[in-house]
């Protein structure tokens, strides 16, 4: 039977563990991927008394589960296997699908970047189904402390919590992406993309949202941009570039 843990410390392994999570999220959001969120837990008993380890989880959009698993789909770590991606449809248990990277428990975050990448490409051969077993299950979490701990934020008081990182990391991840959609090498060629004017005011709506979540001058900017060219000619494009020279301005700057 697994010992029993302190409050303190199972809140810390969950700290720690999330901060790992966060680091993984990290660079995955650096490789396009679309993440939004993380979680993590310390040692616990679900309803049943069942003893569950340290385990921690990144969730990834709906479009993306539902290309990969059919309506779940997510990365889930725990502190005896590692990590897992796993697949579900909607009668299937949670975790069922599972393949594992075979990378060792803690293994660095651009390794599990690949790993999702591989199962993205072939999700048949990505990894393995044989769940491994690196650690015992309640035993040596002061070791699996110190392990966690490379993972920590460089600015511990600003990020104490790993949701606080995790948010100032997505916020910043998706700025950069419009940043560079508006910059790259076709942001000045015209689309012959038709809308009706119901999903052209639903995308001003949608960025509106955006805006009240994140606040930014190019979310502004670009519904501005979009509405002053609603129902003009083509060449009204060229008239209404504030989002576009905003963008450069800021490359420009950094």
């Amino acid at each position: 039977m697994a010992p029993e843990t302190s409050p303190q410390m199972s809140a810390e392994l969950a700290r720690r563990a999330g901060h790992y999570a966060a680091a993984v999220a990290e660079r995955l959001l650096k490789a396009g991927l679309p993440v939004t969120g993380i979680h993590s837990c310390g040692p616990w008993r679900d309803t049943d008394g069942r003893y569950l380890d340290v385990e921690v989880g990144i969730s990834f959009t709906q479009t993306f589960q539902d290309q990969y698993g059919g309506g779940d789909c997510g990365l889930h770590w725990a502190g005896t296997s590692g990590w897992c991606l796993y697949t579900a449809g909607g009668q299937d248990r949670y975790l069922s699908g599972a393949r594992w990277p075979e990378a060792e428990l803690l293994p660095q975050p651009q390794l599990v970047v690949a790993f999702v990448n591989a199962f993205r490409l072939d999700p048949a051969t990505a990894g393995s189904t044989d769940q491994p077993s690196y650690r015992r299950e309640g035993r040596h979490f002061a070791t699996l402390l110190d392990n966690l701990a490379p993972h920590l934020p460089a600015q511990p008081r600003r990020f104490e919590e790993p949701q606080l990182r995790f948010a100032d990391l997505h916020k910043r991840a998706y700025n950069n992406r419009v940043r560079q959609a508006l910059t790259s090498s076709t942001a000045d060629s015209l689309t012959h993309l038709h809308l009706h004017q119901g999903e052209l005011a639903a995308l001003l709506h949608l960025l509106e949202y955006a805006e009240t979540n994140n606040p930014n001058p190019l979310n502004r900017l670009l519904t501005a941009d979009l509405t002053a060219r609603a129902g003009r000619p083509p060449e009204a494009a060229d008239k209404h570039q504030e989002a576009l020279r905003e963008a450069r301005r800021h490359r420009q700057d950094r």
